[in-house]
């Protein structure tokens, strides 16, 4: 049985891994919307839209200019909103969307390699499955 680690994950901007990403999380729900009628004795519910936001900490490197452009698309009005996110790049397995950075929160620790924490907001439908 293959079990999916975090070895092989990647995080991917317009396409290219940005190359020192620690870790990344992507929270995806669905409203439940409820349809219960005047005289049921029980609350009801159907499926309603999806949505989705994710996070990750990327390690900053001046070189990986890969990192640069997604930490400075927050800057851009035009940036790309093309994010992938990648469990396993030897098989494949990955969820893909269009989203776009809603913070950024720099921190440095000294003697530390610098550290961004990012958070995203997805717009638009996820392809992939686990």
């Amino acid at each position: 049985m293959a079990v999916l680690t975090g070895a092989h994950g990647a995080l991917k901007y317009e396409g290219r891994t940005v190359g020192k990403c620690r870790d990344w999380s992507l929270n995806i729900n669905r409203d439940a919307l409820e349809d219960t009628c005047l005289g049921n004795d029980d609350r009801t519910y159907v499926k309603g839209l999806r949505g989705a936001s994710g996070s990750a900490t990327v390690l900053y490197d001046p070189v990986d200019s890969n990192g640069a452009a997604l930490l400075n698309s927050i800057f851009d009005n035009n940036a790309s909103d093309d994010v992938q996110f990648v469990f396993n790049e030897p098989s494949g397995n990955a969820f893909k969307c269009k989203a776009f950075l809603t913070s950024i929160s720099p921190s440095v620790t000294t003697g530390d390699i610098q550290a961004v924490a990012v958070s995203f907001q997805v717009t638009g439908p996820i392809e992939g499955r686990y």
